[in-house]
């Protein structure tokens, strides 16, 4: 049997926040086969809306590795310290970089993230190819908790957009204190990223949940799209990435399957033998 650790955005949900039927019955059929799939993401809690979990899940590391549960016991969760938070904060804001930050009870955004958004949303609306990002960034604007306090002890991670401040410069400033990550969301704009806790990433919870359920790495398989996940496919015995996932993501997994919005997960699941079916359709490195 297999623990299967899968991404969320690009991954599980296609454009326009839509989950694949085809990605839902797979999911359950490999469960009804005794497999484990657990969801491996950089969202926050408050992000895991209720139609995600309803799919059904063995277990969740979520915040990019500072929250890991089982859904019937918390392994671990980690908060960014008051002091921490004030030198981000201070340092994003002197610098004119919009951001917002993320615990499991919800999205704070900073002073202008907002306006930000939206001229990133109305930017996107008539072209097209990009209409889905504007139709996301319009509900993600109403979600986000505009008028709460953002100095917080549940803190976890922040998320900054794009700006003329090179992602380097950063990189030099923090990267000893903190774990730094590149256009996680690529339409957040050049030199956007996320700055998380030092020494915490999706594998940290991995090796958590492996331990708590006594599973071999070897049984292990990984599924996403982003920069985010390099480690994450690093880690299990077998990565798989997304027909619509980045070219350096591509580089180091082991197979890559379709889009996410053509079958990307039903391909992946149906090559590595976790549910029966088709023909699949996907490329072995």
């Amino acid at each position: 049997m297999k623990t299967i650790f899968l991404d969320i955005d690009g991954t599980l949900i296609a454009d326009k926040g839509i989950i694949p039927q085809s990605a839902i019955d797979s999911i359950r059929q490999a469960r009804s086969n005794g497999h484990q799939v657990v969801l491996c993401t950089g969202r926050a809690m408050s992000e895991v809306h209720p139609e995600i979990l309803d799919i059904g899940f063995d277990g969740i590391v979520a915040c990019g590795g500072n929250f890991v549960s089982t859904f019937d016991t918390v392994l671990y969760q980690r908060y960014l310290t008051r002091e921490e938070l004030m030198e981000i904060y201070d340092f994003l804001d002197s610098n004119r970089i919009d951001f917002f930050a993320e615990s499991n009870q919800g999205l704070f955004p900073s002073k202008h993230c907002v306006a930000h958004l939206k001229q990133i949303m109305h930017r996107t609306r008539n072209d097209p190819s990009t209409q889905a990002i504007s139709v996301f960034l319009e509900r993600f604007i109403h979600v986000l908790k505009k008028d709460a306090p953002m100095m917080r002890e549940d803190i976890s991670k922040i998320t900054f957009l794009e700006s003329d401040v090179e992602f380097r410069y950063l990189q030099s400033r923090f990267a000893d204190r903190y774990e730094l990550f590149e256009q996680v969301v690529e339409f957040f704009g050049r030199n956007s990223g996320e700055i998380s806790i030092l020494g915490t990433d999706k594998t940290v919870g991995m090796e958590l949940i492996l331990k708590h359920w006594n599973v071999s790495k070897e049984n292990t398989v990984a599924i996403g799209d982003g920069n985010n996940d390099l480690k994450m496919l690093g880690y299990a015995q077998i990565g798989v990435a997304m027909g619509n996932a980045t070219e350096r993501l591509k580089a180091i997994a082991d197979l890559i399957t379709t889009d996410v919005a053509e079958d990307g997960i039903k391909n992946a699941f149906l090559t590595l033998g976790l549910i029966e079916d088709e023909t699949s359709f996907v490329s072995p490195l």
